[in-house]
């Protein structure tokens, strides 16, 4: 975890230092998300059913591009986002969420001018507020939530991979590096640590809209000039 931090942040400070070769003013977008996830569920090494998770509250998300000329860019900012998984298992159904707060690092290459183009990258999030939901026979017998839960990992590092088209339509796929659920949580039924046997790595797909922005920066730009 500490290698992921050091490696985010020090990409963080290359990339403010690049604000001197950029050719064009950096400019900002805001978008939500509609996220598709899934999750690679498993307890005591046997697989367990995932259906689809769909959520589209509450996402947003605000990014700084600087575009270092019409191919090749980067973007950095700050983002929040309700990312999860169902898990599925005779008649007992749980929904586990949590809220993140991440801020990325991407690479962009196309025809930047159009704002069409592939980009890559990485984030780092941190989990806000866990909620889960259990349901057995399709009545709900427990729910509860927790800031800052010991439940799941405090950091998540992931990585990603998208297509921005001109029209503004954003198509991306986001795979988190560490399980969603934390196998040193200490809680003990019959006897076994549950989370211990568990693995859970979720990955999503996500589908957004943005919107440009360059007022702010142009302004601020001609006062200099």
């Amino acid at each position: 975890m500490k290698k992921a931090i050091i490696i985010l942040f020090s990409g963080m400070l290359i990339c403010s230092n690049f604000f001197a070769v950029a050719q064009n003013r950096p400019y900002t977008t805001k978008s939500g998300e509609f996220i598709f996830s899934f999750a690679n569920y498993k307890v005591k090494n046997a697989q367990v059913n995932t259906p689809l998770r769909f959520t589209c509250f509450f996402h947003a998300s605000t990014l700084l591009h600087i575009d270092f000329n019409n191919h090749v860019g980067i973007y950095t900012g700050l983002g929040i986002r309700n990312v999860g998984f169902i898990s599925e298992n005779v008649d007992t159904l749980i929904k586990r969420r949590n809220y993140y707060v991440g801020i990325p690092l991407a690479i962009k290459l196309g025809n930047l001018g159009r704002d069409s183009y592939l980009y890559a990258g990485l984030e780092g999030e941190l989990g806000l507020n866990y909620k889960e939901k259990m349901f057995i026979n399709e009545a709900k017998i427990n729910k509860f939530n927790a800031w800052f839960s010991d439940r799941t990992p405090l950091f998540m590092p992931s990585a990603f991979v998208g297509l921005n088209l001109k029209s503004g339509f954003n198509l991306k796929f986001k795979y988190y590096f560490y399980n969603f659920l934390e196998k040193g949580y200490d809680y003990t039924l019959n006897n076994v640590k549950v989370y211990q046997t568990t693995e859970s790595r979720i990955f999503y797909f996500s589908l957004a809209y943005n919107v440009r922005n360059t007022k702010k920066f142009k302004r601020a730009f001609n006062k200099e000039t």
